[in-house]
């Protein structure tokens, strides 16, 4: 039920989003460099913490913000001073176009409401992450090689057994699962 005075908001480390009634998903992990938020239909308001309003930014259906938190890092100088970090090539906030014929439940931002793990292009590394949080499983590479290789696919309803002999099928590797949560990949 909405309610004016008591807004729905999500809170991330670096910013928030104002929920204006819609269906939307937010990707906020501490140890990635973005924040993703992806709006399906409906509005959300997002403005970067501690700043004015007058920076809020209004998503409308199929957009995704994504947020560089690099942009706020900062990194010690000798032993006094301090500087920020800023990766040039990623603007702080940027807005992409979600494909206006694609239906929700084919994009990868919301596959994960469908039981779906999708990977595009990722290197088994970024995999990895992704089948860690997944899978709750902690994995490991003993092969750079291996774990640069990039991979596409999507996992539906696969336990980490059979998806990890899948991705065998597109890519030359061997695993040994440890104490049941502890895969290492070579």
């Amino acid at each position: 039920m909405k309610n004016a005075k008591r807004p729905f908001i999500v809170h991330t480390a670096f910013i928030d989003i104002r929920v204006l009634g819609t269906a939307f998903n937010v990707k906020s992990y501490s140890q990635e460099k973005t924040i993703e938020t992806t709006l399906i239909h409906g509005s959300v308001e997002v403005t970067k913490k501690n700043e004015s309003q007058l920076s809020k930014i209004i998503l409308r259906p199929k957009e995704k913000l994504v947020f560089n938190k690099l942009e706020t890092d900062f990194e010690k100088q000798g032993d006094t001073s301090v500087k920020p970090m800023i990766e040039k090539s990623i603007p702080a906030i940027a807005i992409v176009a979600l494909p206006k014929d694609v239906a929700d439940t084919s994009l990868k931002e919301t596959s994960w409401i469908y039981n779906r793990l999708d990977f595009e292009g990722d290197t088994f590394s970024e995999l990895a992450v992704k089948m860690e949080r997944w899978f709750n499983v902690k994995i490991t590479f003993k092969n750079e090689k291996v774990a640069n290789e990039r991979l596409r696919g999507a996992f539906e309803d696969e336990g980490l057994d059979e998806a990890l002999k899948a991705l065998q099928l597109i890519t030359t590797f061997t695993y040994k699962i440890n104490n049941d949560n502890e895969i290492e990949i070579k």
